[in-house]
């Protein structure tokens, strides 16, 4: 009797539906999306008030544009730099002149994040925008 409802409570797991798996692009961009370091396309659209990708990420990731001037530099020296895919636009301000719909995925990088991935002079960060899925 035993014996049988162990077998019997064995078969009830086995016949338990397993959890559905995502797709892999589904848990990239939720993951993406729990680090704070990157705004995707859909995330740009909630903010119906804002009229640019400034106002947008002024909005949702406020931290991006704040200064930390570490003990070499000071808060003064250089800017965050942005980046439109590959090529380096300038300040912070030049997000004004990106629509919101044309970006696809914003991303922060930290500044030894910036200088490893970009080079020398990003003392504060950099935004990328990228426009291309």
């Amino acid at each position: 009797m035993q014996l049988t409802g162990l077998a019997l409570a064995l078969l009830v797991v086995a016949a338990a539906p397993l959890p559905a798996q995502q797709p892999d692009t589904a848990r990239r961009q939720s993951s993406r999306r729990a680090s704070g370091n990157v705004v995707l396309a859909e995330d740009l659209t909630q903010v119906a008030a804002a009229h640019n990708l400034y106002e947008a990420l002024q909005s949702l990731r406020p931290s991006w544009f704040w200064i930390h001037p570490t003990s070499r530099q000071s808060e003064f020296e250089g800017d965050i730099v942005v980046y439109l895919d590959e090529t380096r636009l300038g300040g912070p301000e030049t997000l004004r002149e990106i629509p919101i719909k044309e970006a696809r995925t914003v991303r922060f990088f930290r500044p030894s994040e910036a200088e490893a991935r970009f080079g020398g002079g990003h003392l504060h960060g950099a935004i990328q925008v990228s426009t291309r899925p």
